[in-house]
């Protein structure tokens, strides 16, 4: 989004819905094989993530900086449009057919992503409502 449009909290809250949404469906796709065997459970790092695409990356070694070459192009904004990085998520219990999902663990951070999510939408709905109010007011 360019600068100057949308305070920064705006573009902070479009990222997390749509890291969360991605996780979302991870979280489901292990739910969904936790008797699929050889399973192993994967998940992203969503505080690394959010940050990589707010442009303060956590591992300055592992991401690519992006440079503005003309005054044409929009500001280089990381991590945008990018799919995060999903990680397998090994644990301790393991099944007997080496399935790595457990069911209560998993429906646990499918609901806590959920929860997060909803919070997100509200918040960010508040900020587009206090814009429209703004532009309202403006145009009386």
């Amino acid at each position: 989004m360019p600068d100057g449009i949308f305070d920064p909290t705006i573009t902070l809250l479009g990222n997390s819905l749509d890291l969360r949404a991605a996780r979302h469906k991870l979280l489901s796709s292990n739910i969904a094989n936790q008797e699929t065997p050889g399973y192993r459970a994967v998940d992203i790092k969503f505080e690394e993530e959010l940050q990589k695409r707010s442009g303060k990356g956590v591992g300055q070694g592992d991401t690519e900086v992006l440079t503005r070459t003309s005054p044409l192009h929009l500001s280089p904004v990381s991590g945008i449009g990018s799919e995060p990085r999903v990680l397998d998520r090994a644990t301790e219990i393991e099944g007997y057919d080496r399935n790595s999902v457990g069911i209560e663990g998993e429906m646990a951070k499918l609901s806590e992503n959920s929860l997060m999510y909803t919070i997100s939408s509200k918040m960010i709905r508040s900020k587009f409502n206090l814009l429209m109010t703004a532009i309202k007011e403006g145009s009386r």
